[in-house]
């Protein structure tokens, strides 16, 4: 689980797109949350697991908006990308 939390993480840094940045910062979530469902199976906590469903449905939520506002950026600038 680290080593593909720490591969999304270094995909996150190295890339300039916003689309694949978007999708990398919601594979981190996803990643967080899966774990938090685990371990709250292995010390039978169902309020951790309760916890990660509102996170996924938070997460949803999030990436809905964040599309949004990319398709909008999109047809103010043209393009969907940044340069350093």
């Amino acid at each position: 689980m680290l080593a593909t939390m720490s591969m999304l993480l270094l995909f996150y840094m190295s890339q300039n797109n916003l689309i694949t940045l978007l999708m990398a910062m919601e594979m981190l979530l996803l990643t967080v949350t899966v774990k938090l469902i685990y371990m709250g199976g292995v010390y039978d906590d169902m309020y951790g697991t309760m916890f990660s469903l509102v996170m996924i449905m938070l997460a949803g939520a999030e990436s809905a908006m964040g599309l949004s506002m990319l398709v909008s950026y999109y047809r103010l600038r043209g393009k969907v990308g940044h340069t350093i």
